[in-house]
């Protein structure tokens, strides 16, 4: 179990977060914020030297190759927008950042202030790594950064308080950072819960029926419509309170599924980590996740009890001693009406 978790949170190794993102999910996604894009100055950390093969940054005299992306400093140079428009629109084939290619199409319809790129190989050591970058010369970071540094990504920019527009895998709210920005209203899921696909260095695509697009989703704190994430219920607690037994290691009810989320309960229910897509903070308060809010199982069975290692999880009574390991689980309740 533990190693199917962990793979669908990204592998911690470099090969396996050089995925590029597909230019038909950015265009699916980002279409959602145009609006709110009016006036803004856009930064796309390129983390991996994917940025390197590119030539995205243009002066007045014509194109900057990618080895020029960077000033002698390490500074990051801009797409100035105004003065470039003209000549994007002739080669926009030569823009491979998806996300870039996409901002430049839109740019001049909604007024972009400037887009930037930063670049990182962490082969080389060239570049500015996105802990270093001054986020005070942006005012949106839209990327797709590394998997296994999205916790470190968000507290970043979370602290440097800028929007952001980011795909992160979809176990990322049971991580602890993460729900705390989810409970503080740092951060929402976006419109899109999957991809269609990833890019691989070799210009492969990694389809939709992997794992990892699968199990990736847009994280943001810009406006989402609250209408488009309303769930429905029709369930009842009282009316079949078998249907939902309760944890041996945590106080809460097991709701299996979304659809079965009981309208009429008001304790604390763990619900699979697909509630995250239709998470609407005015419906629902998230208490915390199964990660952080399970007890070790030996101070809650039998010393003889027979149950998986499944790490700090929740779980339920079997029988005969015998106690099942659930997938993370995110805690909820009912936001009452005052609140």
């Amino acid at each position: 179990m533990i190693k199917r978790t962990e793979r669908l949170q990204g592998s911690k190794n470099r090969r396996d977060d050089e995925y590029y993102t597909l230019y038909d999910d950015i265009a699916a996604e980002v279409r959602h914020y145009l609006p709110q894009l009016r006036g803004k100055r856009i930064l796309c950390p390129c983390d991996w030297d994917e940025s390197y093969n590119e030539e995205i940054v243009f002066k007045e005299e014509g194109y900057v190759l990618g080895r020029d992306l960077f000033s002698q400093e390490g500074t990051i140079k801009n797409i100035d927008v105004a003065q470039t428009n003209a000549k994007i629109e002739k080669r926009l084939d030569m823009v491979k950042c998806q996300f870039v290619e996409y901002l430049l199409n839109q740019a001049e319809e909604w007024g972009f202030r400037s887009i930037s790129v930063s670049g990182y190989n962490p082969k080389t050591g060239e570049g500015v790594r996105f802990q270093d970058i001054d986020y005070s010369h942006y005012d949106v970071i839209i990327t797709n950064p590394p998997f296994s540094q999205f916790d470190e990504f968000i507290d970043i920019l979370v602290k440097n308080k800028k929007q952001f527009l980011v795909i992160g895998p979809q176990t990322a709210p049971t991580e602890k950072s993460i729900i705390r920005h989810f409970q503080n209203g740092n951060i929402r899921v976006g419109y899109h819960y999957h991809l269609s696909g990833f890019r691989r260095p070799d210009g492969s695509v990694l389809p939709k029926q992997h794992n990892t697009p699968r199990s990736s989703m847009w994280y943001t704190n810009l406006q989402v419509d609250e209408n488009e994430k309303q769930i429905v219920m029709s369930c009842s607690y009282e009316e079949n309170p078998e249907r939902y037994p309760r944890y041996v290691n945590y106080d809460a009810i097991e709701v299996p599924t979304v659809a079965e989320i009981p309208y009429d309960y008001d304790g604390e229910m763990g619900v699979p980590i697909t509630f995250m897509q239709k998470y609407n903070p005015k419906q629902f308060e998230i208490m915390g996740s199964s990660r952080q809010l399970g007890k070790p199982m030996k101070d809650c069975v039998e010393p003889d009890a027979v149950y998986s290692k499944g790490g700090m999880r929740f779980y339920l009574a079997e029988g005969n001693k015998h106690y099942k390991c659930l997938w993370d689980r995110i805690v909820i309740k009912h936001r009452k009406e005052d609140e």
